[in-house]
């Protein structure tokens, strides 16, 4: 049995966005995740027309699924956020490092004790799939920002003068870990929050590495 909401009612009740008038490209966010298997919908078949419709309990997965989205604008990130403990503590430590002590970020308008709140809760074991995150948005970044540009690259890219460690989010976040192990190299290591973040760009290059050996492999046979 279907919740009865279709994704632009929900995220019209959930946010208050009429995603037709105000920003498309936040229910295409919603249906990419559907087509990635996060957020689950049932197909009515109906002469003329084929409504869908949001699962039952899908309207939690759909809310923290696009305050999730808001950060980390890849669909395959967020559904592995879902899916994955030891990633999920990785966005845990880049959402605490995003959010800080500010209360504005690009002219997101943030309320700070749901911005700790969030960051406590992707921290816990808080079941994302039936408990809805603390919203620490007064309107969500994709409707703020626009399609093209989510809250992370935005909020690191805006200053001319970057400490070392918006230099290095910066470049793990435009997937230039060559260049992030470089900045690693040269920040304190007492930083745990950082160190956390350097171990798993660590492991990605190593997988990197030992994925085109195979490669080299396979084109000498």
């Amino acid at each position: 049995m279907a919740s009865g909401m279709t994704i632009p009612d929900a995220i019209r009740h959930l946010f208050g966005i009429n995603v037709a008038s105000s920003s498309s490209h936040i229910k295409d966010k919603a249906n990419s995740m559907v087509r990635n298997g996060l957020i689950k919908v049932i197909k009515e078949t109906k002469p003329q027309r084929s409504p869908t419709y949001l699962d039952i309990g899908q309207q939690t997965v759909l809310f923290n699924a696009l305050l999730l989205n808001a950060i980390f604008s890849d669909p395959k990130d967020v559904k592995k956020i879902f899916e994955d403990k030891a990633f999920r503590q990785r966005a845990a430590v880049i959402s605490k490092q995003l959010f800080g002590q500010s209360n504005s970020l690009v002219g997101v308008a943030l309320c700070n004790p749901s911005a700790k709140a969030f960051v406590s809760s992707l921290e816990s074991d808080v079941d994302l799939f039936t408990t809805k995150l603390p919203n620490p948005f007064q309107v969500l970044p994709q409707l703020a920002l626009g399609k093209n540009l989510n809250l992370l690259s935005a909020l690191l890219s805006q200053a001319a003068l970057m400490d070392p460690v918006d230099n290095l989010l910066l470049a793990y976040i435009n997937g230039d870990l060559n260049k992030a192990m470089l900045i690693a190299e040269q920040l304190p290591s007492d930083n745990k929050e950082v160190a956390l973040l350097v171990q798993h760009m660590q492991k990605q290059q190593q997988e990197a590495l030992e994925f085109n050996d195979l490669l080299d492999i396979f084109q000498k046979i």
